[in-house]
């Protein structure tokens, strides 16, 4: 196959599966062709058998949530890239930070640092689908990317401290019900960091009205 053709076929596409090759005709042979293309630089390989055309053939800029989905699956963006998403922290993150069920896992690629972070089966709950143009992943809500922060950033105690190292901004946005009712699912540790957070916001919209 000609690289113009294969162009063809897969420029509408976000990302190209190379599960797909195999509905080709000599498929072994398509798959020695990338090779040679991402050796070329046409290609650029996100995992194995996952990948997009480089900047001077791609159509279609694949978000980089979207990518986090789709490498590691099932997962749903959480921890600090989630609270950096929602304005909660200041910060702009570098790490693209997942929770997942499978065990943990790092990839890294061209588009960047993708974490997975492994979670109890029955912690995982709590994201919604968002995105858009065909582009659609999950992420934490709010809450959920609070609590996943608090459990599995071990180090975080929960003191007065701590909680103002966060930095936290934008808080009217988290719902203090929920966090404390998702909080009971977790451990004595998490669920006591909850309910001193639930304090300080509380302190802080407080001192906001004064």
């Amino acid at each position: 196959m000609k690289f113009r053709e294969f162009i063809q076929i897969y420029k509408d596409a976000v990302l190209i599966d190379g599960s797909t090759f195999s509905v080709f005709d000599k498929a072994q042979n398509l798959r020695r062709q990338v090779s040679d293309w991402l050796k070329k630089g046409y290609l650029i390989q996100l995992k194995k058998g996952t990948y997009i055309f480089s900047d001077e053939y791609r159509k279609i800029n694949p978000s980089i949530s979207f990518i986090a989905n789709f490498l590691y699956s099932p997962s749903y963006l959480s921890l600090e890239y989630a609270l950096s998403f929602y304005g909660l922290i200041p910060e702009k993150v570098t790490v693209i930070t997942s929770v997942s069920a499978r065990k943990t896992k790092t990839i890294k690629n061209r588009m960047g640092r993708f974490e997975y972070n492994s979670i109890k089966k029955e912690l995982f709950f709590g994201f919604k689908k968002s995105g858009t143009d065909g582009q659609n992943f999950f992420i934490a809500e709010p809450e959920k990317a609070l609590l996943d922060f608090f459990y599995l950033r071990t180090e975080f105690k929960g003191s007065e401290a701590e909680l103002k190292s966060l930095r936290l901004q934008n808080s009217e946005i988290v719902d203090q019900q929920r966090l404390g009712l998702y909080s009971l699912k977790y451990n004595k540790r998490v669920r006591k960091i909850s309910k001193a957070l639930i304090e300080f916001i509380k302190s802080e919209e407080k001192y906001k009205t004064i």
